[in-house]
């Protein structure tokens, strides 16, 4: 680790945004254009990693541009006003939105691009365990660790719908958020046989449509209709206290629910029916998925009833398996680790963000009101 990371990482940027999908989208490329081209410079290099030049990914942009606009055409002018506030051609907006779909489909680049390096572990627990009796919905994000240069936090006030706050890197549409109707959506990576053979709709764009919803039930609709080019977890909740957790392959959608007020899930098929008809290829070179659910699970199940903030952040602290940990320190040679643990409290719409916990650390909250 570089003496320059031993220190404490900055705050991540809070960017607010307001008014019609362009208005909106014109005042976040404009604020945050420096991170947006950073975005962009991030996975300009990923791709050449991967043997795919920029070129070839905008290239093949539009294809996912008029899938957007068909399903959720307020996003997709949104998308194209943040690109114009950004000064950034629209089509690297929606490729870096489309980053696993284009390597994983487009280009082939599936088993090199994700599978054992994207990790994540989530956790969902439900009000009746908690000391206060809130719903906190958590995650640890693990992906490039360069990606803390490039992440925000966005509060988007739209015209119409629910106001939302949203973690993720900038120029992605969502990664991790909650809004004032009472949501939280996570996601997790899944790798099964299935995925790349067929193109569908951006995650990102996924999770930023759940976010969009007033109710669980559209919001969980939203991910049994959209047309999937690979395997994602969402992890589901609201602030009422109902949690669902959705493994979705690009033909199928498979639940579960909480056990004991909790739901944890990190990167493998958990559904005994997946499990029976899934060949879950990311475990191939991902086998951590396996304990760092059960430890998670297991840290918040000595504490049933009285689970507080304390005790969740130290759950998604544990080091077992380090590097490859619910908390991960920079994997040698490839420079992957937990980029942020975001903590969102959905009955207080407050969230927590800690960028690279896996060092010294300092939590920053946001407010959704």
């Amino acid at each position: 680790m570089s003496a320059a990371r031993l220190e404490e990482s900055a705050a991540f940027p809070f960017i607010e945004v307001s008014g019609t999908p362009r208005n909106a989208g014109l005042q976040y490329g404009r604020k945050a254009a420096a991170r947006i081209h950073r975005s962009i410079e991030i996975y300009r290099r990923l791709f050449a990693e991967k043997g795919v030049e920029w070129e070839q990914a905008r290239a093949a942009a539009p294809r996912f541009a008029a899938r957007i606009e068909h399903a959720y055409p307020r996003i997709a002018e949104e998308m194209r006003a943040l690109s114009q506030g950004a000064d950034v051609p629209f089509e690297d907006i929606v490729a870096i939105n489309a980053r696993s779909e284009l390597l994983q489909g487009c280009f082939g680049k599936a088993r090199e691009a994700a599978v054992g390096v994207d990790g994540c572990t989530g956790a969902v627990v439900l009000p009746g365990t908690t000391r206060e009796g809130h719903m906190i919905h958590a995650q640890n994000w693990d992906w490039r660790d360069e990606c803390v240069e490039s992440s925000i936090v966005l509060k988007v006030v739209p015209d119409v719908g629910p106001s939302m706050l949203i973690f993720g890197e900038a120029g992605v549409m969502a990664s991790v958020g909650l809004n004032n109707a009472g949501l939280a959506v996570t996601s997790n990576h899944l790798t099964s046989e299935g995925d790349g053979k067929r193109e569908g709709l951006p995650n990102p764009i996924v999770r930023r449509q759940m976010l969009a919803q007033c109710g669980l039930g559209p919001a969980i609709e939203t991910v049994l209709v959209a047309e999937r080019s690979s395997s994602t977890n969402f992890l589901i909740s609201h602030r009422e206290g109902e949690a669902f957790d959705l493994e979705a392959t690009p033909e199928q959608v498979f639940w579960l629910t909480p056990e004991d007020d909790l739901l944890v899930h990190a990167n493998h098929f958990v559904s005994p029916t997946a499990r029976a008809t899934v060949r879950d290829v990311g475990l191939l070179t991902g086998a951590d998925s396996l304990y760092r659910d059960s430890r998670v699970r297991r840290y918040l199940s000595r504490d049933r009833g009285r689970v507080t903030l304390s005790t969740i952040q130290a759950a998604f602290q544990d080091r077992f398996g380090a590097p490859r940990a619910v908390c991960r320190s920079p994997m040698p040679g490839k420079g992957f680790a937990t980029i942020a643990t975001i903590i969102m409290d959905t009955t207080a719409q407050t969230m927590w963000v800690a960028p690279r916990p896996y060092g010294p650390h300092k939590f920053t909250e946001y407010r959704l009101p």
